[in-house]
């Protein structure tokens, strides 16, 4: 199935697609660079609040926590956005075992 059968199956109602949940999300993860992102953001959140800075410190802390769980939590969500809105994704996403069409 092509990316332009796979768009027009989506919205006929047709579409018999499957993504897992934790397949979706490593992907997303390692694609995303989520570790790289969330490291950091905790550290600086931590040393605002050991310079004084309490409530910032606390709230950039809080976002490197919630943020990367957020985007791996609507991972399956995301995924399908992209691939219905990107012919390259789509592809990349079957390529990877990710995304499963059934015909």
């Amino acid at each position: 199935m092509n990316h332009q059968e796979f768009v027009e199956a989506y919205k006929n109602g047709t579409l018999n697609a499957f993504m897992p949940p934790a397949t979706a999300e490593n992907y997303l993860k390692q694609r995303l660079w989520l570790p790289l992102f969330t490291l950091p953001v905790l550290g600086a959140g931590v040393g605002l609040v050991l310079i004084g800075w309490f409530i910032t410190g606390i709230i950039v802390f809080l976002l490197g926590y919630f943020v990367p769980r957020m985007i791996k939590r609507n991972a399956v969500n995301i995924l399908m956005y992209q691939a219905l809105h990107d012919a390259n994704v789509y592809v990349d996403l079957r390529e990877a075992g990710v995304l499963e069409v059934y015909e």
